[in-house]
């Protein structure tokens, strides 16, 4: 195996943590002035759209890049080399098929679609996402392919692209059609225009990469000739059983965004105008939760490249190998999901006019919502990290049991808590600060169940929680601070470096981590072989 295939998690969850940093900025900048230019109102439709993308993508794509992963790194590891190839194709015959099917029919009821969401006008926008879903769907099954032998490069690249053709195109196609008196409804569907193109080169990018990749990669002459041929049933179950819980949890959590445009707007409609349910809508769905997105990857992308590393050491039965990792994964999740949280909360109102300056009455109904939100990061970032640790080792019907518990409650939450009018839209952020929480509690639960472990609880909860409170009332302290010579856009700045100071100062001060660990971690060198 080469030296980039033994790099580990670490070194996966680096590389996609920077690619992703990368994506979201461009991503909120993509986002920030299309609002700007459409106002909170319009960009309801944007969201509409994106949350029934994200449902259908759920059904094509969702578990493809963890399955196949899984079964490569598997695969790999037990030198059952004329396999990765098979599980290639039959991903492909699968998923590929099915990810076009669900583009053309979406396509063809766009209309119903919009209708159903209470959001007519978005129409042309869930009209042009539609073909993205084909091209992500092709895109996954590479994605599972590279990841499997710990290769994150490939991924991170194709993100890049997808987010930065995202952001030229889909913008300039949107100030065009601006510019030229088109309706907002369409406007925004140019700008989904621009996001289906992205995904489209990224997808030529993947297929290239693939069909010019290195030896390493490639099944030697020597397994060719020695090897038995590959049971395809076999993959096909295992494929099966891994992806498609998967998918289930993934559409489940989906369906959470889809019951939050449908739910919300709803309940909101019923004590006030149909204008100000969308300005309510849309200051939540494009202002708090595009902020709340943008430190939520760095969590995300440890279980990413966590799947490889635990399922290459479960098939070898390394069972001192997984529960090492398991637990330096909980505990880097738990630091970067504390540090996010709190001081995401500290710097909200700055964020918010920074980005959306040219939209002071949604910054002012954002604010309390991501203040609020911010927390859920928290449970959040160590639900996906969990669940992917159960879905390395075989379990991954686990963690549909713990999303399907929670999306039930969150919608009972949201619907009890959005009609009433004294907390309406901000029912929805505080029903997801309930909802994660549980099911990272039945997630940790069956950790210990099945691999009869826990992370200890002082260095994972207690300690990044103290040090948390620490880095808010740093991050509190500095804006009151530097706002006395400074506009509250750039004194943010400041405030969350020293809020990052701080907290990692007192992460280490609180032996949550040490120095040397640090060091050893993501400087040490490594062997050739």
């Amino acid at each position: 195996m080469s030296e980039k295939q033994k790099k580990g998690f670490v070194y996966g969850a680096l590389v996609l943590s920077l690619s992703g940093f990368v994506c979201k900025l461009i991503g909120a900048v993509f986002r920030i002035p299309l609002t700007n230019l459409v106002g909170s109102a319009a960009m309801s439709y944007y969201s509409s759209a994106y949350s029934v993308y994200n449902v259908l993508l759920s059904l094509a794509t969702s578990g493809i890049p963890t399955g196949i992963a899984a079964m490569i790194s598997r695969s790999v590891a037990l030198n059952k080399l004329k396999d990765t190839k098979a599980i290639v194709r039959l991903s492909f015959q699968i998923f590929v098929s099915f990810g076009a099917l669900l583009t053309v029919v979406g396509m063809l009821f766009a209309d119903n679609i919009a209708v159903l969401m209470n959001s007519e006008e978005a129409s042309p926008a869930v009209f042009w996402i539609m073909p993205a879903v084909f091209c992500i769907a092709v895109v996954s099954v590479f994605k599972g392919f590279f990841q499997g032998y710990n290769n994150m490069v490939p991924t991170a690249l194709s993100n890049i692209i997808e987010a930065v053709v995202k952001l030229f195109l889909g913008y300039g196609i949107a100030s065009w059609m601006h510019q030229n008196g088109f309706s907002d409804s369409e406007v925004v569907g140019g700008a989904i225009l621009g996001v289906t193109i992205g995904t489209l080169l990224a997808m030529i990018y993947l297929m290239i990469r693939y069909l010019f990749r290195g030896r390493a990669y490639r099944v030697p002459v020597r397994s060719r000739m020695r090897d038995p041929d590959p049971d395809r049933k076999k993959l096909l179950r295992d494929l099966m059983m891994i992806s498609f819980p998967i998918m289930i949890s993934s559409i489940t959590s989906n369906l959470m965004s889809a019951v939050d445009a449908f739910v919300v707007m709803n309940r909101l409609k019923t004590f006030t105008t149909l204008e100000s349910a969308k300005l309510l809508w849309g200051a939540y769905g494009n202002m708090s939760l595009t902020v709340f997105n943008l430190p939520s990857f760095l969590i995300i992308n440890i279980g990413i490249s966590l799947v490889p590393s635990i399922s290459a050491a479960f098939a070898l039965k390394d069972s001192r190998r997984i529960k090492a990792t398991t637990g330096k994964a909980l505990k880097y999740s738990s630091i970067l999901a504390f540090g996010c949280a709190f001081g995401l909360s500290a710097v909200s109102r700055s964020t918010l006019l920074l980005l959306f300056s040219r939209d002071p009455e949604g910054v002012e109904v954002a604010v309390p919502l991501l203040e609020v939100i911010s927390f859920a990061l928290i449970a959040v970032g160590l639900t996906n990290v969990t669940a992917s640790i159960l879905q390395a080792v075989g379990k991954s019907y686990l963690p549909v049991l713990s999303v399907g518990i929670g999306t039930l409650v969150k919608t009972v939450v949201t619907f009890v808590l959005v009609g009433i009018p004294e907390i309406g839209v901000m029912g929805a952020p505080i029903a997801t600060n309930i909802a994660y929480p549980i099911m990272m509690i039945f997630n940790l639960y069956f950790i210990k169940k099945y691999l009869h472990m826990l992370p200890k609880f002082s260095k994972t909860f207690v300690k990044p929680f103290a040090a948390g409170l620490a880095c808010y009332a740093a991050a509190r302290a500095s804006l009151v601070l530097f706002e006395r010579w400074l506009s509250p856009k750039i004194a943010v700045f400041p405030a969350v470096l020293a809020a990052m100071v701080v907290y990692l100062a007192l992460i280490v001060l609180l032996r949550v981590v040490s120095v040397r660990e640090i060091s050893q971690t993501f400087f040490r060198k490594r062997k050739k072989t």
